[in-house]
């Protein structure tokens, strides 16, 4: 299979060649965020248990830590690739280490409204489980995109460009 390119022209009329990123790359990335999220999650939970679990401690404090970690971890683990990507622009601890980032069809850093867009159709691509809708749009789409990226306008790329 002939490798996916996205052509962008320079302000300088140069252009700039983006490889794009396939489906191998997106699942190494998420697959580090994934145990990013779980792992941060996890320890917040066990901070809270832990918390509960101390004799002469209140019942109130330790049942209102206990869903205070609750309720962060799953906060956590729901906003870090929304919250990652604004603040990264276009990166995640996983998309930097598969050496990937997120970029409009223009090739440029996408806006705060699109990286959310693109989160917000997260949870359609992930249906009905281990991201089956996303995968599969990733395989059969030419660009490699998932839907949330098709209705953001942007595209994941390999991070490095080359001058054409």
């Amino acid at each position: 299979m002939a490798e996916e390119e996205l052509i962008v022209r320079g302000l300088t009329g140069v252009d700039m060649t983006l490889r794009i990123a396939g489906p191998g790359t997106r699942s190494y990335a998420f697959l580090i965020d994934w145990q990013i999220r779980l792992l941060s999650a996890l320890v917040l939970i066990l901070v809270g248990l832990s918390i509960r679990l101390l004799p002469g401690v209140s019942r109130l404090l330790t049942h209102s830590v206990w869903v205070a970690a609750i309720i962060i971890a799953a906060l956590v683990y729901f906003l870090y690739h929304p919250v990652l990507e604004v603040l990264m622009r276009g990166h995640t601890p996983g998309k930097r280490r598969a050496g990937a980032r997120i970029v409009t069809v223009e090739g440029a850093t996408p806006t705060t409204g699109s990286l959310l867009m693109r989160n917000l159709f997260r949870l359609i691509d992930s249906m009905p489980a281990f991201y089956a809708v996303g995968l599969g749009c990733c395989l059969l789409t030419d660009k490699r995109v998932r839907r949330g990226d098709r209705v953001a306008g942007t595209v994941l790329v390999l991070a490095e460009a080359v001058a054409s």
